[in-house]
């Protein structure tokens, strides 16, 4: 069988993050797709997509409180109705440049397959992706607002989608593409001499490691949202988790046949 990975394009790598509206790395997607394509064609693996919300999504996100969900709140279900035309807006621009770089793409809408309850993924119909993969097409997903058994709608994250298909579809490896190296042992943002961390242990992040937010707008907390969401999937299927740069086209090519970059690895 071939082995499945599953690849988070962060919405700061999709998009122009720090900039108000819609605003996607068209040229960097395209060239992303051209490397993941030639790792394809050297190793056979299947690949799930997802991409973040980028700066529309999110900024919708914090202008409407929507971070613990609309309830029966009016005003925060049409922020949450902005925020998933926003969102779907952006797919198809992602998709469009990813097919045009040679990926055989197909847009998975996350609202249409998932229900949370809490903002906690609960449902999810895994049939599609399912089927994609058996068409060996690339099944993507996004962070988007789904509905919520309990709160009305809520913020469904691209990292909380992630570890959560991994578990369910038996994936080996998570890799998020970030606009960092990966894990740093201080706020590289901050600190000059802050240093990557290229291997570590789920034990060590938490016990040694002061993860930060994310520096632009972000709804889902993140570099902490990520190492929370993947704490306990390691000890499953997946047998690591790796972040890296997502701006340098070739990390990607590199990351899926295991050439070795600054970049971190996380395991048991």
């Amino acid at each position: 069988m071939k082995p499945l990975y599953i690849l988070k394009i962060g919405g700061s790598v999709a998009t122009y993050k720090n900039r108000p509206g819609f605003s996607v790395r068209n040229s960097l997607l395209k060239k992303i797709a051209k490397s993941i394509k030639k790792a394809q064609e050297k190793e056979n693996f299947d690949l799930i997509l997802i991409h973040g919300a980028g700066a529309a999504g999110h900024q919708l996100a914090k202008q409407y409180g929507l971070q613990r969900g609309t309830g029966k709140n009016q005003k925060k279900m049409h922020g949450a109705f902005l925020s998933r035309f926003a969102n779907q807006k952006l797919d198809v621009a992602v998709a469009e440049a990813l097919y045009a770089g040679g990926l055989k793409i197909v847009s998975v809408h996350t609202a249409s397959i998932i229900i949370q309850k809490n903002g906690k993924i609960t449902k999810c119909d895994l049939e599609i992706i399912r089927d994609a993969l058996d068409k060996e097409c690339i099944p993507l997903l996004y962070g988007e607002m789904a509905f919520d058994e309990e709160l009305g709608m809520t913020i469904c994250s691209g990292d909380a989608i992630a570890p959560y298909l991994a578990k369910e579809l038996y994936a080996k490896k998570i890799f998020f593409a970030s606009d960092a190296k990966g894990i740093f042992d201080k706020d590289p943002h901050i600190f000059k001499n802050a240093r990557l961390i290229e291997k570590i242990s789920i034990k060590d992040i938490e016990k040694n490691v002061e993860l930060s937010n994310s520096h632009n707008i972000d709804a889902t907390d993140g570099m902490r949202g990520k190492i929370k969401n993947i704490k306990n999937l390691i000890k499953k299927s997946v047998k690591s988790v790796e972040i890296f740069d997502g701006h340098k086209a070739q990390n990607y090519k590199k990351v899926f046949l295991r050439e070795k970059f600054p970049h971190t690895v996380i395991q048991k």
